[in-house]
């Protein structure tokens, strides 16, 4: 705390104040309080980002070995899954910067409203990646050759990409 040597009397009754007082003992309002301690949005979200991280970087893991085992590096598929893929971690990545800058930050209403909303995107992350792998563990046990499933899942998830670029 810091001595303040101008503050010798009540702001609101005008009575002489003694130094370090945080009430006034003619009128009994406060006149001096310890700033509130700032809460680093951090210590709020750390541990949810750090799952949310670790559960991205096991399922885009498991998916990429999928991949090594569908196809022939050589095949067009295992290119386009495999660009898929990284271009998914490139952006999780990046939004996942964004939000550890943003915990950084003291926490408030707007900053808090902000993580949860980069939470909701890297949760979306985490859902189409786990999308792909059963996508993929259907392709794995099925000889079919029906790939409209696997289009579909490669249109939502450039679809989430372009959607994360907008925001």
């Amino acid at each position: 705390m810091v001595e303040d040597n101008h503050n010798h009397f009540c702001i609101y009754c005008g009575a002489r104040l003694v130094p370090n007082q945080h009430f006034c003992s003619q009128c009994g309002k406060e006149v001096y309080h310890d700033p509130a301690p700032s809460i680093k949005a951090s210590s709020i979200y750390e541990a949810k980002i750090k799952k949310i991280e670790q559960e991205y970087d096991s399922k885009q893991a498991k998916a990429k070995e999928l991949v090594d085992k569908l196809f022939d590096p050589s095949h067009m598929s295992y290119s386009k899954f495999a660009s898929a893929i990284e271009k998914s971690n490139q952006l999780f990545a990046n939004q996942l910067k964004i939000t550890q800058k943003m915990m950084e930050l003291d926490s408030s209403d707007v900053v808090n409203r902000q993580i949860e909303d980069k939470i909701n995107v890297l949760n979306a992350f985490v859902d189409k990646m786990e999308d792909l792998i059963n996508e993929l563990v259907i392709q794995l046990s099925s000889n079919k050759h029906d790939n409209d499933d696997i289009n579909n899942l490669f249109n939502d998830m450039d679809d989430l990409i372009d959607s994360v670029k907008d925001y």
